[in-house]
């Protein structure tokens, strides 16, 4: 199994994740201070982008030449809970959705990812035996609450409920593995620790939509 694509797959509740902020008064406009524009750093922002343009087309080339681990990708249809939002985004060369709310709470994102793996000829029984043997193995504070299977739709899949901490952040999953002609859809659904109950709404709507095209 690939060990990176399940640290990704953990790691997208990080990524999807932002700290809130809180805007000050404008001291600069209120003390009449004046600034003039600096070309030069426009122009270094301006290559920045460029370059971080040319970063994205060439990750997205090899997401698209890495099968296995995008064995799935786009060929899968999933609600949005209401209110929240969806991004289509690259994590390293593994192309994955992100489904998260719109504001924090405690500076997280409660969030669902989705990503796909080629079973590579495993059962899926194997690959979750893997995916926490690795879980175990990398992840902060790995602590596995529960495991089983459930139906969805006419899916039999197996699922993880497990905590972590990243930085101080007490964080709670449930993980869905989805398999399907050889593929597994891995479904994360994120929170953070002791707000599951509240999130699980949500996260119902967006595990029961999901249909593979």
């Amino acid at each position: 199994m690939n060990r990176i694509l399940t640290l990704w797959t953990l790691g997208c509740c990080l990524l999807s994740s932002c700290h809130g902020r809180s805007d000050g008064p404008n001291h600069d406009r209120d003390s009449g201070l004046r600034f003039s524009v600096d070309t030069a750093q426009l122009k270094h922002f301006d290559s920045v982008a460029a370059q971080q343009r040319r970063t994205d087309s060439i990750l997205l080339q090899q997401a698209n030449n890495s099968p296995g681990i995008n064995a799935g990708a786009g060929n899968f249809i999933i609600n949005v809970p209401r209110g929240w939002r969806r991004v289509d985004t690259l994590l390293g060369n593994i192309r994955a959705v992100i489904l998260d709310t719109p504001s924090t709470f405690a500076g997280f994102r409660t969030n669902v990812s989705i990503v796909s793996d080629s079973l590579r000829g495993m059962s899926v029984e194997d690959y979750v035996r893997g995916a926490i043997s690795s879980m175990a193995q990398y992840v902060p504070q790995f602590v596995l609450i529960g495991n089983d299977k459930r139906t969805i739709g006419n899916r039999s899949v197996r699922w993880l409920h497990y905590s972590q901490n990243r930085e101080g952040t007490g964080l709670e999953s449930i993980c869905y593995f989805m398999p399907e002609k050889g593929i597994v859809y891995i479904l994360t659904c994120s929170v953070l620790k002791g707000r599951l109950l509240t999130s699980r709404p949500a996260f119902e709507v967006a595990v029961t939509s999901f249909a593979v095209r």
